[in-house]
This record gives structure tokens, sequence and C-alpha cells, in this order.
């Protein structure tokens, strides 16, 4: 295997932690995101870029798509991964809980309430990622308004993907995705209604 890879004059190397290729010279990339931006010229806010065969050696633009960011993570969270994030939770939930209680985390609150103006501000107006209807909002940042209501916001989640789980349907053990807020035993009514003929 070869030690070094190049990609549009410029030389990477692979990371063992993470698999990634990553340049040798400042500012460090990775080699699949200057592939990427050297033939599209961008990666738009939100989103990544996804090996497609997942294997991180294998560099060709044939090889990558750009993917919502939340998808992404959603894909690569294998149950492992869930473990070990579950624990590293269970690990900082005291430390911050202890912080945000502390004369240091409550005098942060004070102050970034008043930068915010809680409550007392004006409206803005922003227009909703799903419906793009206009709605009215106090909060004055963008990034933590996105949607007019609940409705929308959930329909969003449902269309990205963003709470599903993979099962096994019960019937052809084909794998499927499907919310984990709504546990389903089959991937299509077809096999669902199957199980039911004598």
């Amino acid at each position: 295997m070869s030690t070094h890879q190049i990609h549009f004059e410029r030389k990477f190397y692979q990371d063992k932690k993470t698999g990634y290729w990553i340049s040798t010279d400042y500012p460090r990339v990775r080699a699949h995101q200057w592939v990427w931006r050297n033939i599209h010229k961008i990666i738009p806010k939100g989103y990544h870029i996804h090996h497609i065969n997942e294997d991180k050696s294998d560099n060709r633009i044939e090889n990558l798509e750009l993917i919502h960011a939340r998808r992404h993570l959603l894909h690569h969270m294998t149950p492992e991964r869930k473990e070990k994030q579950k624990k590293w939770i269970e690990k900082i939930r005291p430390l911050t809980k202890e912080w945000h209680a502390s004369e240091e985390g409550r005098a942060w609150h004070k102050l970034h309430a008043l930068k915010c103006n809680f409550g007392n501000g004006e409206f803005y107006s922003y227009r909703c990622d799903l419906c793009e209807r206009e709605y009215q909002s106090k909060l004055k940042a963008k990034g933590r308004t996105r949607f007019c209501s609940g409705a929308c916001k959930s329909k969003w989640r449902r269309r990205e993907g963003l709470d599903n789980n993979e099962y096994i349907c019960k019937k052809c053990q084909k794998a499927f995705m499907a919310s984990k807020y709504k546990i389903r035993y089959f991937c299509s009514r077809t096999c669902s209604e199957s199980r039911k003929k004598p």
C-alpha cells in the first residue's frame, strides 16, 4: 500500500487513528475534501463529503458525494459508537451541571441573557426552511430558529431521516430504516400482509 497520495498537486499521508488522508503541508486538509473543492469549488455549510464505498483511501471524485452533515453522522452511528457516546455523556453530564450551578456559570448565563435581551427584544423576520413561509421570532441568531412551527420542524426531521433506526423485517429479513418513535416489524405492507395469509 502506498504511503502517500497526490491530488491536484498536493501530497497526503494517512492518519492511522482516523483512516483519513491528511495533507503534509499547511493548512491541513483531508484529501476527499480537497478533491471535492477542486472539482466543485465549494462544500456548503452543513454538508459533508462522504466516501460512497466506505473506503477512506479511495478519494476519486467518482467515490465522493455531498451529503447533509446530520444524515452523514447518522449513517456512521454504529451501535459501538452509540454506546461510546452514551458513556461519554454520562461522564460529562455531572460536570456540566456542576459548572452551570457554579458562580462562573451563573455569571455567564446572566451576561448571555442580557446580550440576547431574552423576552424583551424586537421581532425578526425569517423564512421557514421547510415550507418557506415567512414568520416572526424574537431570536436574533438565524441558526437558532429555522422553522415557523413545531409541525414543520418535525416534518423536516422525518424527511432528513434524523430520527431513523435500522430494523430487520420479521418476514423477509431485509434491513430497512424507520423512525425510532414508531417501531415497525415489517419493511413493507406486502410483508406485513403476507404473514396473515394461510
